[in-house]
């Protein structure tokens, strides 16, 4: 078996690639193209990476220390996305109320205090003008609102870690399951976008990161025999279209299939062809850039739809621009809202580090396609 990462390396190789080829999936879904490609499962594999970065991180933490700071957890994760989604909010509130518009309350409270997942399925018009994108951020800080607590507690305790995370990966599917057959009528969007039924994609990603740190897994898990045989069935779950099935178990066989991906990726030697890809420049940035690139590429896209109007390939054209313009906006906001916090996080025990010393806290976050 390869040796994980060194601990207290908040770099973990590979997973900006991975973060990239994610939020790609996500735009070019949105880019009208959701009928092509599986951008959903773009936001599977955000919460996957961001339950394996996390996990790693905070049971790196406890090793070091005995504990885990949870208030400075918290911190660290407010500091992380708190301000480019102000920005961000505040920005498309000013340009609906320039356009005429007024933005709805409860949508504007929804993304600012994470319940935009729910807004989404039972109101998703209050959203309109913000972006019912914000709904997985939402997923996200729900389960990291308790997760710390709860990792806490069973590492003091002694406790085995993996069957509490597979229990609640259960029950999370068991949700998914029950609104399928007694609420079909929401089901779709709720089993998509609720917060219990969608937290088993960032326990995979937990799951993964205890296996890595802490059981080892069998050899073929980071071998790169499990990533092979995972893809096949990632692409038997693209083309089932029974609706039950993708509202129920797709989401697990993926998961399932993710955690063998991402723990090649992390263990692959660094010179080898797959790290050489997933860290290679373009890739790189991309990752880093996903956070802001989730937040604004409906914006890139409005504006691109703006300037070149019409049917035909000017729909494309249009939608090629606006990745373009999603781009620029993403870098600006990476300079010019997330750095200025990268040395306030260090304060609160952030691995972060600013540019100048050429790294950047490779803290996923969710994305989704609508």
């Amino acid at each position: 078996m390869t040796t994980p990462p060194p601990r207290g390396n908040a770099t973990i190789p590979g997973l900006d690639g991975l973060r990239a080829i994610s939020i790609l999936i996500v735009m070019i879904s949105h880019a009208g193209l959701q009928n092509v490609v599986p951008g959903v499962f773009g936001v599977t594999v955000f919460f996957c990476i961001s339950g394996y970065l996390i996990t790693t991180l905070l049971l790196d933490e406890f090793d070091r220390s005995g504990s885990i700071a949870i208030g400075a957890f918290y911190v660290r994760r407010a500091l992380r996305l708190y301000p480019p989604l102000i920005a961000y909010v505040a920005v498309m509130a000013v340009v609906m109320l320039a356009g005429g518009e007024r933005p709805d309350p409860l949508g504007l409270a929804s993304a600012l205090f994470y319940f935009a997942n729910y807004v989404n399925v039972f109101a998703p018009h209050r959203l309109d003008g913000i972006g019912g994108h914000l709904w997985s951020l939402s997923v996200e800080e729900h389960f990291y609102a308790a997760y710390p607590l709860l990792l806490l507690a069973l590492l003091l305790a002694g406790r085995r870690i993996l069957p509490v995370l597979l229990g609640i990966c259960a029950l999370s599917l068991a949700s998914r399951v029950a609104i399928s057959v007694f609420a079909p009528a929401i089901a779709v969007d709720y089993t998509g976008m609720a917060t219990e039924c969608r937290i088993e994609g960032i326990l995979a990603g937990a799951i993964a990161a205890v296996v890595s740190r802490r059981g080892g897994g069998p050899a073929w898990l980071w071998d790169g025999r499990g990533a092979f045989a995972a893809l096949p069935v990632l692409a038997f779950t693209f083309l089932v279209r029974d609706p039950l099935f993708r509202q129920t178990i797709r989401y697990t066989i993926q998961e399932a299939a993710l955690i063998a991906i991402i723990l090649t990726v992390v263990a692959a030697q660094p010179r080898s062809l797959l790290q050489r890809a997933m860290n290679s420049a373009p890739l790189s940035i991309t990752g880093k850039l996903s956070y802001s690139l989730y937040l604004w590429h409906f914006a890139g896209y409005e504006i691109a739809l703006a300037l070149v109007p019409g049917p035909g390939w000017r729909v494309a054209a249009a939608y090629m621009l606006g990745i373009g313009l999603a781009f620029a906006i993403a870098f600006a906001s990476h300079q010019l809202v997330e750095q200025p916090f990268f040395a306030l996080r260090r304060r609160f025990g952030s691995h972060v580090r600013p540019p100048v010393e050429a790294a950047d806290e490779p803290a996923p976050q969710a994305a989704r396609s609508a």
